[in-house]
């Protein structure tokens, strides 16, 4: 079973339906009856118009049915309802308890790493941080030939790291759990983006933390992302509140 599906086994009890919907081309917003929760926006490169365009099934008709069907979509193929999956997902998530700060993932990475050779899987802005603090720094990000294929000089590469900063967006191209195999089984492994499920599910499943997002004002999140706005402008706006979860 994979990390995705280790997070929906919890929510097979989950009666709480869903309350709002919307997605902008670089976020999607979900409203549960037990919290909000987001996910980047990621689309296909099918059509998008005409019987093959990208769809989401029962767009329109989603408020008022199970939030946990919706959230079931994370484990589709169309990358749209995999980004609705996700954040239906972290909607429906507890509120997180234990050791949780405002603590940036960059600051804990380069304590944690420090001497050490730490792999980043994505791009942060905290790289050169990174890059001061840890005796050599291996960033795994998409290729132009290979996608995010996991090859076997990436597989490679993993396995020499003594610690992981891997992006959320893992969950949407479906590798997280091709790095987690190819990590070393000792090697610490940071979750990192507003994507990221901000639970003690994600720590048990072998994360020692995880750095995420908690939208703290609906109406302010709202509206950038149905403008177009980045992560950037939402955080300028307010509207959301960046922990870290940490084992």
């Amino acid at each position: 079973m994979g990390f995705l599906e280790r997070l929906l086994a919890g929510l097979s009890n989950e009666s709480a339906a869903v309350h709002g919907l919307w997605i902008g081309p670089y976020w999607t917003v979900v409203q549960t009856e037990r919290g909000v929760g987001l996910a980047t926006t990621r689309l296909g490169s099918g059509p998008t118009h005409g019987e093959q365009a990208q769809r989401l099934a029962g767009a329109g008709q989603w408020v008022g049915r199970s939030a946990a069907d919706l959230a079931r979509g994370v484990l589709a193929s169309h990358p749209l309802e995999r980004s609705v999956g996700l954040a239906a997902l972290n909607a429906l998530l507890p509120e997180p308890t234990g050791r949780i700060g405002e603590r940036n993932a960059g600051e804990l990475a380069s304590e944690r790493g420090a001497g050490q050779i730490i792999g980043v899987v994505g791009w942060f802005p905290f790289i050169p941080e990174l890059n001061r603090a840890a005796a050599r720094v291996e960033i795994f990000e998409k290729d132009p030939e290979t996608g995010f294929e996991l090859t076997a000089e990436r597989a490679r590469r993993l396995g020499e790291c003594d610690g992981l900063c891997i992006t959320a967006a893992t969950l949407l191209n479906g590798t997280l759990d091709g790095i987690l195999r190819a990590a070393r089984p000792e090697a610490w492994k940071i979750l990192v983006g507003p994507s990221a499920p901000l639970c003690r599910a994600t720590l048990e499943l072998g994360f020692a933390a995880v750095c995420g997002a908690r939208v703290t004002d609906l109406p302010a999140v709202v509206r950038v992302v149905q403008e177009g706005g980045c992560f950037q402008q939402i955080r300028r706006g307010g509207g959301v509140r960046l922990l870290t979860l940490e084992a």
